[in-house]
């Protein structure tokens, strides 16, 4: 009896049916990491930020700023900028690419699925995030979890604190 892989299943869902090389988890996660750090969504894009926030991880030298144009609590456009490896670079790609048009306390939601997912040892089962489960791969690689959570902890801080205006704006 099959197992409910829900890996597999988002892959499936996403791209329709699928050789067995394109149905493998790993694969799917290291595609995805790769195809998101390679061309990041939000990376440097310039937009006229509300919130604003960097985050650093002084043990692997990760510096990420995160930036949201929000108005009355929905997020219209989100941004990163920084030095960080692909982990890092992917995780906050996903979450620009998926941020727009939701909520404040819907990316709040998931980053709260993300991080109980990624430190639980349990396996997912039932995936409320399905765009983020390439992000759980690096459960693998428990001293990477910093890495995929930086943008988050970046997103939490710049949401709950409107940037303020500089001299020059």
């Amino acid at each position: 009896m099959p197992v409910d892989d829900p890996l597999r299943n988002a892959l499936q869902k996403d791209s329709g049916p699928a050789d067995a090389a394109d149905q493998d988890p790993v694969r799917f996660y290291r595609d995805t990491i790769m195809r998101h750090s390679v061309e990041p969504v939000g990376y440097r894009v310039a937009i006229a930020a509300t919130h604003s926030a960097e985050q650093y991880n002084p043990l692997c030298g990760d510096r990420i700023r995160l930036s949201f144009e929000v108005v009355d609590q929905r997020i219209h456009q989100a941004a990163f900028d920084g030095e960080a490896c692909a982990m890092c670079l992917a995780s906050a790609s996903l979450l620009c690419e998926g941020a727009p048009g939701g909520t404040i306390g819907e990316l709040q939601a998931r980053r709260r699925w993300l991080e109980q997912a990624l430190n639980s040892t349990q396996a997912v089962t039932s995936p409320a995030q399905p765009a983020l489960l390439p992000l759980l791969g690096v459960k693998r690689f428990p001293s990477r979890v910093k890495c995929v959570l930086l943008p988050w902890v970046a997103a939490a801080d710049a949401l709950s604190n409107p940037t303020q205006p500089g001299p020059d704006t």
